[in-house]
């Protein structure tokens, strides 16, 4: 990819990119309003086979299912659907396996396609599908929520839970395309759009870190900045800089993935908030969403940096005030049971024998340290 800077607005036509990894895959990555109605062409692209199954949710907006469907051309591919739960629900053994048979049932082979049309919780659910059916098959990812857009459906990560924790069962399994399209965003309830601008925030809070890394470069203005103005001014979808927030933050993962795809160091930054975040999704029983627990995280570990003296507290201060300018909480929930939440972490991914990895941010907003350690014994100083 080309260097990349973040603008402040995008306007006009919808970008295409083309992303290789370290691995030589290759995925595109269309970006921009509208980029949904790339689909027939993206399908014809990447040889997509003869048969085609869309993956959507109950909340899936009637309109945009219609529109996909519509866009996938009846001559030339047979369509079938799956309706999966909404949210962490779907990211089950259970709905892996109805996955599998209906793929199987269809006779469906490696060389048809998987369509995603949903949120975070889809697309990691039918990444983890389309990696193992048959040991890969196409996937083409259409996300629907900001979370998704900006997040979950970019950087090749599957998984779905196990009663231990979060995705702990995963493949690194990349898409043949993702689609994102804002527009897409206009059903998308306030409480999961709020939600989404959590990973948004996260991205601001490594930038420097991720031009220091890989060669994407900080444009005049700093997206901390830009999202400050954006929050302030009663953030919606259809306001331009939007977006370019959306563009920007898809550059940036895809510039940390390029290099790191299987996550052996870098792209560990992209966990600022998640392991905390991801333990208290699961002692909450989910009822917290994805960003609204990253959001806890990451407030978590700024004051935690701040008492180390690795970040000033006044930085540390405008981080927590954009998280609840945002609408996002960076408390803990009353009554929450904390030594469930410390044997959580425990069992995390990212656990390295009696350590935890954490990402702080560090000196100044936009430098993070992705590869500090914290013992086992010393969580309860996180929480």
């Amino acid at each position: 990819m080309a260097v990349s800077r973040h603008k402040t607005r995008h306007r006009g036509p919808v970008i295409t990119m083309l992303w290789n990894t370290a691995l030589e895959v290759k995925t595109r990555v269309a970006v921009g309003s509208g980029a949904r109605t790339k689909l027939s062409g993206i399908l014809a692209q990447i040889s997509a086979g003869k048969k085609v199954l869309v993956l959507c949710q109950p909340t899936t907006a009637v309109q945009w299912l219609r529109e996909i469907l519509a866009a996938i051309p009846s001559d030339d591919y047979h369509v079938s659907t799956l309706e999966v739960p909404d949210g962490e629900t779907c990211k089950s053994t259970e709905w892996l396996v109805r996955i599998w048979e209906h793929l199987q049932e269809r006779h469906f082979d490696r060389r048809d396609t998987i369509v995603a049309l949903g949120g975070g919780s889809v697309t990691d659910l039918a990444g983890f599908a389309a990696s193992t059916y048959m040991r890969g098959m196409n996937l083409v990812i259409i996300p629907t929520s900001l979370l998704a857009q900006v997040d979950a459906a970019i950087g090749g990560k599957t998984g779905i839970n196990l009663p231990a924790g979060k995705n702990l069962a995963g493949t690194f399994f990349f898409p043949r395309a993702v689609l994102a399209d804002p527009e897409l965003l206009s059903s998308l309830p306030k409480k999961q759009f709020v939600s989404g601008m959590a990973e948004i925030i996260k991205y601001a809070l490594i930038e420097e870190t991720v031009a220091k890394h890989t060669d994407y470069e900080v444009g005049q203005k700093k997206l901390f900045d830009v999202l400050n103005t954006f929050v302030n001014s009663g953030f919606d979808y259809e306001d331009p800089v939007c977006a370019g927030l959306i563009t920007s933050s898809i550059k940036m993962k895809l510039f940390v993935v390029g290099k790191d795809p299987h996550e052996g160091g870098l792209r560990r930054m992209l966990n600022f908030g998640h392991t905390l975040g991801h333990a208290l999704e699961k002692v909450a029983d989910y009822r917290l969403t994805h960003g609204e627990a990253v959001a806890i995280g990451m407030a978590a570990v700024t004051r935690l940096s701040v008492t180390l003296k690795k970040l000033p507290k006044a930085e540390g201060e405008k981080v927590i005030k954009l998280l609840e300018n945002a609408g996002l909480p960076t408390e803990l929930p009353p009554n929450l049971d904390r030594q469930k939440l410390i044997e959580s972490m425990a069992h995390d991914k990212k656990r390295e024998g009696a350590s935890i990895k954490l990402v702080l941010p560090v000196t100044r907003l936009g430098m993070v340290d992705y590869e500090f350690s914290l013992p086992i014994e010393e969580v309860d100083k996180l929480i």
